[in-house]
C-alpha cells in the first residue's frame, strides 16, 4: 500500500548512508569496493537545461579522497515505465559527474513491483542493457542477532518490516535495535514497522516491549510507548503500559495522516487521542494509510 511511511528506507539512506553499501553486500551479494567512507551527494543527477533528473537519493563512497562507487538510490512503490528511461539517465550523469563506477539501487516494498522492476532494460545501444539491482521483501537479510541489531539498528527495522509476520526472532531484534536507536529517529522506524505488519505480529511486538519481557537500556519505553509509568505497583505498571499504548498508536495515526498530506482537523485530532479502545486505534492505523479524507476513518 503506496503511503509516506514507506519512504522510511530512504530516511535510513539518508541518515545512515553507510547503510547503502551494507545492503548492496549483504541483500546482493555485490562486490562492494574497498572505500573509507560513505557520504551523501547530490541526488540532482543533471549538469544543464532543459531537463532535469532527480533521483530519490545518491551516495559516493570515497576511497580517502577517491570516488570508488557512486550509488543511485530508488523507492518504487508501483510500475512506472518512466523509469525506464530515467534510470539510464540517473546512471550515466552520476557516472560522468562523479567518474567512477556507478549502479542502480531500488528498494521495493512488494515482492511482484521487485520482479518488474528487476526487468533489463534495453538502451538500444549493443550490450548497453540496465539491469536494475533490486532490493524486496524477500531479498532483505533476516536480522535476528541480538548484536547485530544494536550495531546495524537500520538494518534490523527493514529485516523486521520485511519478514516480521513470519520470523518471530526478527521482532526480538527489533526491540533491541529499538533500544539503540537515537531518539529521533525512533518514533519513525517504529511507525514504519507497525505499519507493516498483520495483527499477530502487532501483537507480538507490544508483548515483546513490555517491561514485564524486555528490561529496557534507554527511556524508549518511558518516552514513546509510556510502559511503567508506576513501577514498584503491578496495577501502575499495567494503567502506565495501556495509557502509553494507546497514546503511541494514537500518535502513529496522527503521523501516518500527516505525512501523506491528509488534513486533520481539530474534531478528527480530539477524537483519535481520546480514543482508549486498542483495536479501534490500530484499525484506523491500517485505514490511515489509505484514506482520502482523514474523517474517512471513522467510516
Amino acid at each position: 500500500m503506496p503511503s509516506r511511511s514507506h519512504e522510511i528506507p530512504l530516511r535510513i539512506v539518508q541518515n545512515r548512508p553507510e547503510m547503502v553499501p551494507v545492503l548492496l553486500r549483504e541483500a546482493l551479494g555485490y562486490p562492494v569496493p574497498e572505500h573509507t567512507e560513505a557520504v551523501l551527494t547530490s541526488s540532482v543527477l543533471t549538469n544543464c537545461d532543459p531537463k532535469e533528473w532527480n533521483s530519490d537519493g545518491a551516495v559516493l563512497l570515497r576511497d580517502g579522497d577517491r570516488p570508488v562507487l557512486a550509488v543511485v538510490v530508488e523507492r518504487q512503490n508501483d510500475r512506472d515505465t518512466e523509469k525506464h528511461f530515467s534510470w539510464p539517465a540517473y546512471l550515466a550523469t552520476l557516472y560522468g559527474r562523479l567518474e567512477c563506477p556507478a549502479v542502480l539501487v531500488v528498494l521495493c516494498p512488494d515482492q511482484a513491483i521487485a520482479r518488474w522492476c528487476a526487468h533489463p532494460i534495453e538502451i538500444g545501444h549493443p550490450g548497453f542493457t540496465l539491469r536494475p539491482l533490486v532490493i524486496g521483501p524477500d531479498d532483505t537479510p533476516v536480522i535476528t542477532d541480538p548484536g547485530q541489531a544494536r550495531e546495524l539498528p537500520e538494518l534490523a527495522v527493514l529485516s523486521a518490516y520485511a519478514h516480521g509476520d513470519t520470523d518471530p526472532g526478527v521482532l526480538k531484534a527489533l526491540v533491541e535495535a529499538l533500544d539503540s536507536t537515537g531518539g529521533r529517529n525512533r518514533p519513525f522506524y517504529y511507525d514504519y514497522v507497525l505499519a507493516g505488519l498483520n495483527e499477530a505480529a502487532r501483537q507480538e511486538l507490544e508483548g515483546l516491549m513490555s517491561v514485564e519481557t524486555y528490561e529496557w537500556q534507554s527511556d524508549f519505553a518511558r518516552k514513546y510507548v509510556g510502559i511503567g509509568r508506576e513501577e514498584g505497583r503491578e496495577e501502575g505498571r499495567e494503567e502506565g503500559r495501556e495509557e502509553g499504548l494507546e497514546k503511541g498508536i494514537a500518535g502513529s495515526v496522527l503521523r501516518i495522516l500527516t505525512k501523506r498530506g491528509r488534513t486533520v482537523s481539530d474534531e478528527v485530532r480530539t477524537r483519535i487521542e481520546s480514543c482508549n479502545d486498542i483495536d479501534t486505534l490500530n484499525s484506523w492505523v491500517d485505514k490511515a494509510l489509505d484514506v482520502d479524507h482523514a474523517e474517512d476513518l471513522f467510516d
